[in-house]
């Protein structure tokens, strides 16, 4: 939380891949230094970043789940996202993009967006299953409920299309009892919002019992200290207007999750510790 009470977002694009490609971009024809970066994303994404030739920069990415989301939407929407960007993966990894130096647009702005847009690569892949399910609700077609396995089996999300909305429940791991209490309250703060956030989704917290809505499909509940946030998406959540906004906003709600409960626990400790040494003034001070 910052300075003003407000709840900081975080970004869905990679920074350092977007530095990394508009390097190259930027720099002068014969001065393009080499470039062999892997760098790490949330969920467990890994990056690739190199120049197979002085003319060419690839991004490679590396997902565990990666094999589930091209086939749930992934390849069609990146092949339409990225065009002829979209290469043969690389060894080793799942998706690759392929930039070609020497053939950029000529037009300013559609060469500074290459950037941006090759950073957003993980967002897009994300994104695919959600906008899969917003497509088949707003044609009324029936499509059977999607699980991600997005954090390497620890950690789920499941996507279960309906009649009037999609829901969507996260399967959160928490590495302590205290953890899974803190989000409890920190949760609770979601149906709060619905009073005073207009449109909001309904959300809803279990703490050890899957909802109802993974019973009826046979999935149990998880080992450890496990908890299950749902919630429901409605037409103006999925609509052309607002539909970006959405998948890019709940694809990173569990790192926006443990994100604030680490700012919150961190809040507390220095709370305590200056309490303790208030208290160890008193005693200093104190005559015996």
């Amino acid at each position: 939380i910052n300075e003003l009470g407000k709840m900081i977002l975080l970004e869905v694009h990679n920074r350092i891949v977007e530095q990394a490609v508009r390097s190259q971009i930027n720099a002068e024809e014969g001065k393009r230094e080499t470039l062999e970066v892997v760098c790490a994303d949330f969920d467990g994404v890994q990056y690739h970043i190199s120049t197979p030739d002085k003319s060419t920069v690839q991004v490679s990415l590396q997902w565990s789940c990666a094999d589930q989301l091209l086939a749930n939407g992934g390849q069609e929407d990146l092949q339409r996202i990225y065009g002829a960007y979209l290469v043969a993966p690389e060894p080793n990894y799942h998706v690759t993009l392929s930039l070609n130096l020497g053939s950029l647009p000529q037009d300013q702005k559609a060469r500074d967006d290459i950037p941006s847009a090759f950073a957003m690569l993980k967002r897009h892949l994300f994104g695919a299953p959600f906008a899969r399910c917003f497509k088949a609700i707003a044609d009324k077609t029936s499509l059977e409920p999607i699980n991600i396995d997005y954090r390497m089996g620890l950690e789920q999300v499941h996507l279960i299309p309906g009649k009037e909305g999609l829901t969507v429940i996260f399967s959160v791991s928490f590495e302590s009892k205290s953890d899974q209490v803190l989000a409890k309250v920190f949760l609770q703060e979601f149906s709060e919002a619905r009073r005073m956030v207009r449109g909001a989704p309904a959300a809803r917290f279990s703490e050890k019992e899957p909802p109802l809505e993974l019973t009826q499909l046979g999935i149990q509940a998880g080992e450890g200290n496990v908890s299950y946030v749902s919630f429901v998406l409605f037409d103006h959540h999925m609509n052309e207007r607002n539909a970006q906004r959405t998948i890019s906003a709940i694809q990173t709600f569990r790192n926006y999750l443990h994100y604030h409960l680490k700012c919150s626990k961190a809040y507390m400790h220095s709370r305590m510790r200056k309490r303790v040494d208030s208290l160890l003034q008193v005693l200093n001070r104190a005559r015996p």
